[in-house]
This record gives C-alpha cells, structure tokens and sequence, in this order.
C-alpha cells in the first residue's frame, strides 16, 4: 500500500484523504507550523477585504464582530478558503480567486484597481497576491495570526510527500532528508519556489491548487 503525507492536519471526512483511501493510499496529515492569534484592535478604513486563507478568516473573525465588516466587498485566494468564510460565518464572498497568485491578481485587479485592499494575513506571509497587484491597488496590511515552524514532529514514512506552503517545505527539509524513492508534490507555484530554492528540481505542481488538484496529481504519479 502507497503512502501519502501532506503537511495539513486531515479529518476523517477531508476530500484528500477519503478520495485517496478509496483508492488504496494511506493518507497521513501533519501541519508542520504552530498558529497562534495576534490582537488587533481595528481594522483599517478599505473598500476590500481580501483573505489568504482559512486561518486568516478564523483569526481575524474571532477578534471581529462580522456585523462591523458588512458594507466591505470580499475577496479569497479560492474556493476553499470562500467556502470556509460563507460555512461558517455566513458572509457573501463577492471574488474568489483560482488558488494561483498570479492568476487571481490578475482577476482581481479587474475589479479592484485604485480601491483600498485589506489583508489580514500570518505575521510571515509571503504577500503573494499584494506583491502581483503593486501600485496598482492601495494596500494594507493587518497580521492577524503568527505562524512559526514546528521542530518536534515525527514524520510518517511515505513514499508521497505534499507540500502545501513554503513554511511547511523549511520545516520538513530543516529536520528530514529527502529519500531517493519519494516523489514530491507542491501546491503551487510559491510553494514551488520553496522547493526550488532548497535545490530541489525533480517534482510535481498541482494544476489546481485545491484538494481536489493535489489528488489529480498523486494519481497522475
């Protein structure tokens, strides 16, 4: 049996693990990074929200009544993270972006071009999507929540290793030594880069950075 670790904490019930196991994977999940809430007493005067991820939506959420956000237009990354907003917080998602950076600026300034943007993101964000849009948006940001890599985790053997954020590739690679028979999949292209810059070159991208993408491409190994 083929096994599968992704540096994302799974439930029993997450599309990744169950479509995986019906196909005869075992599927392992660990975050290798530690979230933790960061205060914030304000959020800046903006025509737009515009969400990273799902942790940024909970962190920023539970230091905000969703009342006092209501005449802003809001804006995701993607699907999942659109869709964890609207589950759980009942609010209109007014742009959702494809998971891509580059892509998604590239929709988003359609719309929001000249408007002031707020991203409440991780105290490390890479910034992938305000870096795109430069001047042609006014920016701000708001850090939210802190993100710092774990040390002490014990990694399960797997001849698949998914990689679901840059932070998530310097922790794995500071402690783990890549074996000459495991593949290597990333979510994205920024993950990518991460990859790259550790001198790896032999992997995978997702064609859609989702659940859904990342199971296409384990498939396609």
């Amino acid at each position: 049996m083929k096994k599968v670790f992704i540096t994302r904490d799974l439930k029993e019930t997450d599309f990744f693990k169950t479509a995986l196991e019906k196909v005869g994977f075992s599927v392992f999940g660990q975050s290798l990074i530690a979230f933790s809430k960061v205060d914030f007493t304000f959020v800046p005067e903006c025509d737009w929200l515009f969400f990273y991820s799902k942790n940024g939506v909970k962190y920023f959420f539970e230091s905000i009544d969703n009342q006092l956000v209501i005449n802003k237009k809001i804006g995701t990354i993607g699907e999942s993270t659109a869709a964890y907003l609207i589950a759980n917080f009942g609010i209109k998602v007014d742009f959702i972006g494809t998971g891509e950076p580059l892509q998604t600026a590239k929709d988003f300034i359609q719309i929001a071009a000249n408007k002031t943007v707020v991203f409440p993101h991780a105290k490390y964000s890479k910034q992938s999507i305000q870096q795109q849009l430069g001047k042609n948006i006014i920016a701000k940001d708001l850090i939210v929540y802190e993100n710092k890599m774990l040390t002490g985790f014990d990694i399960i053997d797997a001849d698949v290793l998914v990689f679901t954020s840059p932070m998530n590739v310097e922790a794995y690679f500071n402690k783990i030594t890549l074996e000459s028979n495991q593949k290597i999949i990333s979510i994205g292209n920024t993950t990518a880069k991460a990859l790259e810059l550790l001198g790896f070159n032999d992997f995978f991208i997702a064609k859609i950075p989702s659940e859904k993408g990342l199971v296409e491409a384990i498939l396609a190994l």
